[in-house]
């Protein structure tokens, strides 16, 4: 299976062929990538469950996108979080999981004809290419209302802290968050947009679960409020970062190993054919390099910033 958009921001080799991270490292991030996916199997229905009430051809759609090869960045985000703050990482096995759920729904909802008519996403065939429209709106619509039980029904997580991250999601989710953003992006950037417009956008498409995967961790390790600020704040450079990166995809010679459609940004403001290459690149070394003023050192088995760093070794 081809690469994900998000295995594309994420190169670990150099010229040389050796690791920018330690191979302990990488093996760590690949074991616990691992006990995601497990899980995100076990929290779905089953393909061939003949005792679920769930239709057959919705849960194989729910299954095909959420089980797709990638990179699980929202969920090893909220671990790493944990084991750069030396907190548990095994309690954020459920809360990553319902924002990959969460992430893996836009993306449906985003490929639809009706929104960015995409193609492939994830190195294969779309959802709605291969199970219709109005399976793949079902599908996501069942991804979103998982993620919510999933925290709900959190065992490892005290019953006030479930209800504080549920609250949270369903603000990352709504009209303050990616549903706005997503929005925005189909009306608003087809005209001129100043750099602060764009910002916000993006913030809504990506920051926001990027600080509720860090934040919330943070929330679930027990930091104290001045940590979680910095944390909000790191994630909030991490997310523009981010969609700089991913605008940069949208060329194909970067994009080539995305596993994603190319030039569908095209006529967008603030996208790599309206503003240029140099830009986007300038932007990601800026906004990683302000995340990393704001994070709090590590004082755990693994840091946050290394991972980040090796996420987008390709663009630095």
């Amino acid at each position: 299976m081809a690469a994900t958009t998000e295995d594309a921001l994420s190169d670990r080799s150099d010229e040389s062929g050796s690791l920018d991270l330690s191979e302990q490292d990488a093996g760590l991030d690949v074991r616990w990538r691992d006990r995601i996916d497990a899980r995100l199997a076990e929290l779905l229905p089953g393909p061939n469950d003949g005792a679920s009430a769930t239709c057959p051809q919705l849960a194989e759609a729910m299954r095909y996108c959420l089980l797709a090869n990638g990179k699980r960045v929202r969920p090893m985000l909220a671990i790493r979080t944990a084991l750069h703050f030396g907190g548990d990482p095994e309690r954020m096995i459920d809360f990553g999981c319902a924002l990959e759920m969460v992430h893996c729904a836009s993306l449906m909802l985003d490929d639809l004809p009706c929104m960015d008519d995409a193609s492939l996403r994830r190195g294969q065939p779309t959802c709605h290419q291969a199970y219709g429209e109005a399976t793949t709106t079902l599908a996501a619509v069942a991804l979103l209302n998982q993620a919510f039980g999933v925290l709900a029904r959190d065992r490892a997580l005290e019953a006030d802290l479930r209800c504080d991250l549920v609250d949270r999601l369903s603000t990352a989710v709504g009209t303050a968050g990616l549903v706005s953003g997503q929005s925005r992006d189909l009306i608003e950037r087809a005209a001129a947009l100043d750099s602060d417009a764009v910002a916000e956008i993006n913030h809504q498409k990506t920051g926001v679960l990027f600080e509720l995967a860090t934040a919330g961790a943070g929330c679930i390790v027990g930091l104290d409020d001045g940590d979680l600020e910095a944390l909000q704040r790191y994630a909030g450079h991490l997310g523009q970062a981010f969609q700089a990166a991913d605008d940069l995809l949208d060329v194909r010679k970067y994009g080539a190993d995305s596993g994603k459609d190319a030039g569908l940004d095209r006529d967008k403001a603030g996208s790599v054919h309206r503003i240029g290459e140099d830009a986007l690149f300038a932007r990601v070394e800026q906004e990683l390099a302000a995340g990393d003023t704001v994070l709090p050192p590590s004082r755990g088995e693994a840091s946050l910033d290394a991972y980040v760093r090796d996420l987008f070794a390709r663009f630095l």
